[in-house]
C-alpha cells in the first residue's frame, strides 16, 4: 500500500507537470501558427515581387509591347499594387516592430516618398504615360537595390525568430517527453502492483470460492438445517436441508420473519434469539412448515459477526424418527414389564395349577402303598385319580409347550383335506360329557346341514374349537352352550367363508377385560366364583392359530349374562371322496414283533416306561444310560431302532447321534429322538446330526407301535439331505469367469483338507483358532452349494460353544468322510460342466 501511495503521488505530479508543458508547447505552437514575423517577412519579400512586376510593366510599355492601352492599364495596376503594399508597411502597427528590428522604417519612407512623387505622372493619360515610360523605369530603377536590402534583412530577422522559436518548442517537448516517459514508468510500475495484488486477490478468491464451495456442499448434504437470519431475525440464507424441513421456496423464505415457524410445545411462538452471544444447543420445540405441518426439531443457535453486522446461525434436526424410536421403546420397556408381570402371574397360576394335579398323583401313590388290602374297585377308582391328574398335568405342560414354540417359530400350518363334519363329531362327543357333569346343555347348530370338506390344517382348527367349547363348559354351571357354524360361499366359489360362535350363560366377561383376554398368560378371575383350572394360554394360541389361516377371532360378553366368543376363517372345498378312511389312518396301531431295539436314556424311570412297552409287543431291548455307552452298543451290535434321548449327561444325544453315523454296525439304522424339544429348530439339528424322525414325550403305547411301523413320529427328512446343490453351483459358475470358478473351488480343495488335518491335530483342552477355520470353512463350502458338509461343519461350530461338556475328538473322522464324498462330487461336476461349456463354445 506504501508502494501504491508514493507511485499515485508521483503520477499525480507527473501528470501535472505534463499538462503544464503540454499547455505551453500548444500555445507556442500556436504562436508559430499565426506569427507576426512569418507575414513581415512575407509582405517584405512580396514587396520586391511587385516592384519587379511593376518594373516589369513599365519595360512592356516602353518596347511597346502588345496593346498599348493594356500595357499602360497594367503600369496603373501593378504601380497601385506596390503604392498599397508600402503604405502597408508604413502605416501598419503589425509592421512596426518587425521593420524596426530589420532597420527598415526608413526606406519605407523613402519608398513612400518616391512614389507620392511618381503617382501623377503615372495617373497621366495613356500617350504621356507611354512617353514617359522609360524615365519612369529609370526613376524606379534607382530604389531596386533598396527593395532587394529590405526584403533580404526581413528574411534574415524573420530566419532567426523562427529558429529561436522552434528551438524554444524543442525544449518544451523535450520536458514533456521525459514527464512523460517518467509517467509511463510509473504507470507500468503501478499497473505491475496492481497485476500482483490481482493475482493474489485471484488466488485468495479462488481459495474462498473453494471453501465456500466446500462448505456449501458440506452445508448442502448435511441432515441438519442450517437457517441463517440478521438482526431483525429474517431469513437470510439456509441450505436444502431446511427447503424441506420448511417446505418452503427461496425466495419466498428469504426475508421472512423466522420465529414465526418455531413454537413450545403449548403452540406458542418463540421468542427469538435465545441468546445473543455464544450458543446454545438442544432445545426440543416443535417448527411450523408452510404447509401447516408440525415437525419436532432440537435446537441449537449460534451468532456471527461480520463487521458492524451480526447474524444468527440456526441448527434444526427432525426428530421425529427419534422420538418415534424413543417411543417405541418406551412401548416396548412397557410390553415387556407388562409381559414380565404376566409373566410371574402365570408362573404363580402354573406353580398352583401343577401342583393340584401332583399332589393328587403323589396322595393316589401314598393310598396304593398302604398295606391295607384295597378292592379292585379301589384301584380302579385310584388309576382313574392317577390318569385325570396326569392328563390334567399334560395338559398344562401341552399348553406351555404350545405358547413357547409359538413364540420361537410362529404359526407353522399343515394343510391336508379333512372332513369338518366327522371333526366336529368327534370334539362334541367328549364336551357333551363335560357339559353334563356341570349340569350345562350343549347343542351344535349347522348352516348348512353338512359343511362338508375342506383342505386346511385339521388340527389347528379342532384346537381352536376345543379351546373355545371347553371354556364355555369351564365357565358355565346349570346353563345353556350353543355351537354355531356357518358356511357361505365366496364369490367366485373358490372359496368358503366358515363362521363359527360359541354362546354360552356363563359367568360373562368384563368390558375392560374383553380386550386382553386374547393375549398369552391373561386368566379372568372372578372372586365370587369358585376358581376353574387352566394356564391362561388356551385363547392367546387360538387368535395367533386363527390370525395364522388368515381369519379374525373377537368376543362379545356381558358379565353375569353369558358370552359370545366367535371367529371365521376362510377355507378352499375339497372332495369328500379322497379323504383318507379311518380304517386306513388305524393301521399303525397293530404291534409289530420281533425288532432289536437300543434304548439310549439317563432316566431309569423313562428307561422303564420305554422297556415294558416294547417288551410287551414282543420286541428285544438293549439300554443304555448315556450317549457314550450308546455309540460304543451301535458300533458293536446291529439295531433295527435306536430310541435317541437328547440331554444326558456324558454325551448328549445329538453328538451320540452324529456318531453312530459315523461307523460301525448300526450306522444304517433307524435313529429316532424321543425329547421334549418340539421346536423346528430342533427338529433340524436332529435332522443334521443323522436321526429320522421326533417322537415327543410323554410318550404312549400308540405312539411308540407307530414308531416300531417305520412311520411314527416328526419326520426329519434326513435322507433327502443335499450332498451338493447342482442347481446353485451352476449358477453360481455361469455368474463367474472361467478363472474365477476355477480359484474359487480350488481354494476350497485346498483348504478343506488342511483345516480337517489340523482338526485331527486339536488339543480339545487348548483348541487355539480352530473354531475360526472351521467357520471360513464352512462359509467356503456354503457358497458352493456343498450343503452337508457345510451342515456338518455349522454342527460342529455348535458343539464347540455348547455349554455341556462334549467329546469332539470323533469330529476328524466324521468330516474327513464327508469331505472324501463332497470331493469326489464336487469333481464329477467340475468335469461335466467344462465338458458342456466346450461344447457351448464349438
Amino acid at each position: 500500500m506504501v508502494q501504491i501511495i508514493l507511485l499515485c503521488l508521483g503520477i499525480a505530479v507527473a501528470l501535472v507537470l505534463s499538462v503544464q508543458l503540454w499547455a505551453l508547447s500548444a500555445r507556442k505552437i500556436q504562436e508559430l501558427r499565426s506569427s507576426q514575423t512569418d507575414n513581415v517577412v512575407w509582405t517584405l519579400g512580396q514587396i520586391e515581387v511587385e516592384y519587379l512586376q511593376l518594373n516589369l510593366s513599365l519595360k512592356n510599355l516602353q518596347l511597346g509591347i502588345g496593346d498599348p492601352a493594356v500595357a499602360a492599364n497594367e503600369v496603373r495596376r501593378r504601380f497601385n499594387v506596390y503604392y498599397n503594399r508600402v503604405e502597408t508597411l508604413r502605416v501598419s502597427p503589425l509592421y512596426s516592430s518587425a521593420l524596426s528590428a530589420t532597420d527598415s522604417l526608413e526606406i519605407v519612407a523613402a519608398l513612400k516618398e518616391q512614389n507620392d512623387r511618381l503617382a501623377p505622372r503615372i495617373d497621366a493619360p495613356d500617350a504621356e504615360l507611354i512617353a514617359d515610360a522609360a524615365a519612369l523605369s529609370d526613376d524606379f530603377g534607382t530604389v531596386a537595390n533598396t527593395v532587394r536590402q529590405m526584403s533580404t534583412q526581413g528574411n534574415i530577422v524573420g530566419a532567426a525568430q523562427g529558429k529561436d522559436a522552434r528551438e524554444e518548442v524543442g525544449e518544451i517537448m523535450k520536458r514533456l517527453s521525459f514527464v512523460t516517459a517518467l509517467l509511463m514508468v510509473l504507470l507500468a510500475t503501478l499497473a505491475g502492483l496492481f497485476f500482483r495484488l490481482s493475482q493474489q486477490n485471484a488466488r485468495r478468491a479462488l481459495e474462498h470460492k473453494t471453501t465456500s464451495v466446500r462448505l456449501a456442499e458440506v452445508l448442502g448434504t448435511t441432515p441438519d438445517a442450517l437457517i441463517v437470519t440478521d438482526g431483525d431475525g429474517r431469513i437470510d440464507n439456509f441450505n436444502a436441508a431446511a427447503v424441506d424441513l420448511l417446505k418452503i421456496d427461496r425466495e419466498t423464505a428469504i426475508g421472512r420473519v423466522f420465529r414465526s415457524h418455531l413454537l413450545d410445545r403449548d403452540g406458542n411462538v418463540i421468542a427469538l434469539p435465545f441468546v445473543k452471544s455464544g450458543r446454545i444447543a438442544g432445545r426440543k420445540l416443535d417448527l411450523r412448515a408452510a404447509d401447516g405441518s408440525i415437525v419436532p426439531v432440537e435446537v441449537s443457535q449460534g451468532v456471527a459477526e461480520v463487521g458492524s453486522d451480526r447474524f444468527y446461525v440456526y441448527y434444526l434436526r427432525d426428530i421425529t424418527a427419534r422420538q418415534k424410536a424413543e417411543q417405541a421403546l418406551m412401548r416396548s420397556r412397557d410390553e415387556a414389564l407388562s409381559g414380565q408381570r404376566a409373566k410371574s402371574r402365570f408362573l404363580a397360576v402354573m406353580s398352583h395349577e401343577m401342583r393340584t394335579p401332583l399332589n393328587g398323583i403323589l396322595g393316589v401313590v401314598d393310598l396304593m402303598r398302604d398295606k391295607t388290602p384295597h378292592s379292585q374297585q379301589e384301584i380302579d377308582h385310584y388309576l382313574d385319580l392317577l390318569q385325570h391328574s396326569g392328563q390334567t398335568l399334560l395338559n398344562h405342560v401341552n399348553d406351555v409347550l404350545d405358547i413357547a414354540q409359538l413364540e420361537a417359530d410362529g404359526i407353522t400350518l399343515t394343510e391336508a383335506p379333512f372332513d369338518f363334519d366327522a371333526m366336529m363329531e368327534r370334539l362334541m362327543a367328549p364336551m357333551e360329557v363335560a357339559a353334563a357333569r356341570r349340569g350345562d346343555r350343549l347343542r351344535l347348530e349347522t348352516h348348512p346341514d353338512r359343511i362338508g370338506a375342506f383342505i386346511g390344517d385339521e388340527q389347528r382348527l379342532y384346537q381352536v374349537l376345543l379351546n373355545l367349547v371347553s371354556n364355555a363348559v369351564k365357565y358355565t354351571d346349570n346353563g345353556e352352550i350353543n355351537v354355531t357354524v356357518t358356511a357361505q360361499p365366496k364369490p367366485g366359489g373358490e372359496k368358503i367363508s366358515l363362521e363359527v360362535q360359541v354362546q354360552d350363560t356363563g359367568i360373562g366377561v368384563a368390558g375392560d377385560e374383553q380386550a386382553r383376554i386374547f393375549e398369552d398368560f391373561v386368566r379372568i378371575e372372578d372372586v365370587n366364583r369358585a376358581r376353574r383350572e387352566g394356564t391362561g394360554l388356551g385363547l392367546g394360541i387360538a387368535r395367533r392359530i386363527v390370525e395364522a389361516m388368515g381369519g379374525e377371532i373377537g368376543v362379545e360378553s356381558i358379565p353375569g349374562d353369558g358370552s359370545i366368543f366367535w371367529f371365521h376363517v376362510e377355507l378352499t372345498p375339497a372332495d369328500a371322496d379322497k379323504l383318507a378312511r379311518p380304517e386306513e389312518e388305524d393301521r399303525t396301531e397293530q404291534p409289530l414283533q420281533g425288532q432289536s431295539v437300543l434304548v439310549v436314556e439317563d432316566i431309569p424311570t423313562n428307561r422303564f416306561v420305554l422297556r415294558e412297552l416294547l417288551q410287551r409287543d414282543g420286541n428285544k431291548v438293549t439300554e443304555a444310560v448315556n450317549g457314550k455307552q450308546g455309540v460304543d452298543l451301535a458300533r458293536r451290535t446291529r439295531f433295527d431302532l435306536i430310541l435317541m434321548d437328547i440331554n444326558m449327561p456324558v454325551m448328549g444325544g445329538v453328538e451320540a447321534a452324529r456318531l453312530i453315523r459315523q461307523e460301525g454296525a448300526s450306522r444304517d439304522s433307524r435313529i429316532v429322538a424321543v425329547t421334549a424339544h418340539v421346536f423346528v429348530q430342533d427338529k433340524a439339528l436332529f435332522h443334521e446330526a443323522g436321526m429320522d424322525a421326533v417322537v415327543s414325550k410323554p410318550v404312549s403305547r400308540k405312539s411308540i407301535r407307530a414308531v416300531l411301523s417305520g412311520e411314527g413320529g416328526s419326520d426329519t427328512n434326513r435322507k433327502t439331505a443335499v450332498l451338493l446343490d447342482e442347481d446353485h453351483l451352476s449358477q453360481l459358475l455361469r455368474n463367474l469367469s472361467a478363472e474365477r470358478a476355477d480359484t474359487l473351488l480350488s481354494g476350497l480343495c485346498k483348504e478343506a483338507p488342511e483345516v480337517l488335518q489340523a482338526l485331527a491335530a486339536t488339543d480339545w483342552d487348548a483348541p487355539g483358532d480352530i473354531g475360526e477355520r472351521i467357520h471360513a470353512l464352512s462359509g467356503a463350502a456354503a457358497i458352493v452349494g456343498a450343503h452337508r458338509f457345510r451342515n456338518a461343519l455349522s454342527r460342529l461350530e455348535d458343539s464347540l460353544t455348547a455349554d455341556q461338556p462334549q467329546d469332539l475328538s470323533g469330529w476328524a473322522d466324521l468330516l474327513t468322510t464327508l469331505w472324501e464324498e463332497t470331493r469326489t462330487a464336487l469333481n464329477a461336476f467340475r468335469k461335466a460342466h467344462e465338458q458342456d461349456r466346450a461344447a457351448g463354445e464349438s
